[in-house]
């Protein structure tokens, strides 16, 4: 069945195209295209990525940067047009470790036959600078996301029911996507992949976690070892839609006491975190708690 494999890019010509080969180096993997999206770079990310010369990819290069939902939704339009039946989403700092790919579409091709509601099947995140590190996907419990780590360290399972994970790595089953109106384009960016993986939750389809499905991600800008685990660091104004959208898309799917759960638990829990081990925590915090009033306010779309 055929695939598409989307990259969105901004700026990313210095990783970009290990992401690119290491779609291509899976030979088992068959009619397979690839797109990229470019959301307006500045830098060398499409030299780069025509310096490739790859036949069957796709450069669509947008006027100025729409974000990454606006993105996911032309691709999964773009997927509709060629008939493709999976959209595989890879972000361009992320390199698929071999037979990742594959591993992934065997499984949700299995579990399609054995009658299953496959929504879509994520990979198995690990930190590219501390490769033990597994970025655990997630449980939807009703009114909060909460990691599955506890029940993938004790099960021997390769492939785990789950809830969320991130959308670098996650392959989708594009009907299941269309039929809940795709990814949320106001989020702009940050939260939308969880979001989505809510709303396949609610409607019905099912989403599974693949061990032997490896992705090394750079997660942030910085990331370092301490005493409570990896910590990960984000540029300050992307912690303004972190927050905004996560109290807003908590709120509308778990309800108020989803909303005050994140705003206890997590927003005062994190900034605790940016001023213990944060290299810009003063200007952080104030992106996070003016994305918490935006969200409050509804205020959504790019700042």
């Amino acid at each position: 069945m055929k695939t598409l494999a989307l990259v969105v890019s901004y700026n990313g010509e210095k990783t970009i195209c290990s992401a690119l080969n290491s779609c291509l180096t899976d030979e088992h993997v068959s009619d397979l295209s690839l797109l990229i999206i470019d959301n307006a770079s500045t830098d060398g990310t499409i030299t780069a990525i025509q310096s490739l010369n790859l036949n069957q990819l796709n450069i669509i290069q947008m006027p100025r940067n729409v974000g990454v939902a606006t993105a996911y939704n032309l691709g999964l339009k773009k997927a509709k047009e060629l008939g493709a039946k999976w959209l595989f989403l890879l972000d361009q700092d992320s390199v698929c470790l071999h037979c990742c790919l594959n591993n992934l579409l065997e499984e949700a091709n299995l579990l399609e036959k054995q009658g299953k509601p496959v929504g879509a099947v994520c990979a198995n995140i690990q930190s590219w600078f501390f490769p033990d590190c597994t970025h655990f996907p997630y449980y939807w419990e009703g009114n909060s996301l909460v990691t599955a780590h506890q029940s993938i360290e004790s099960s021997s399972e390769i492939v785990i029911p789950i809830d969320s994970s991130l959308s670098s790595g996650t392959l989708y089953n594009v009907e299941a996507l269309n039929a809940i109106g795709g990814f949320r384009e106001d989020y702009f960016i940050d939260f939308v992949d969880h979001e989505c993986h809510i709303r396949l939750h609610q409607a019905g389809w099912k989403l599974w976690w693949h061990k032997h499905a490896i992705l090394y991600h750079r997660l942030g800008i910085f990331q370092k070892m301490t005493d409570e685990g990896l910590w990960i660091e984000h540029q300050p104004y992307r912690y303004y839609y972190m927050a905004r959208n996560m109290f807003e898309g908590q709120r509308r799917l778990g309800g108020k006491p989803a909303a005050a759960r994140f705003v206890k638990r997590d927003l005062f829990g994190h900034i605790q975190r940016l001023w213990r081990y944060g290299k810009s925590p003063l200007k952080s915090s104030f992106f996070l708690i003016r994305g918490i009033i935006d969200g409050f306010l509804g205020r959504m779309g790019p700042r």
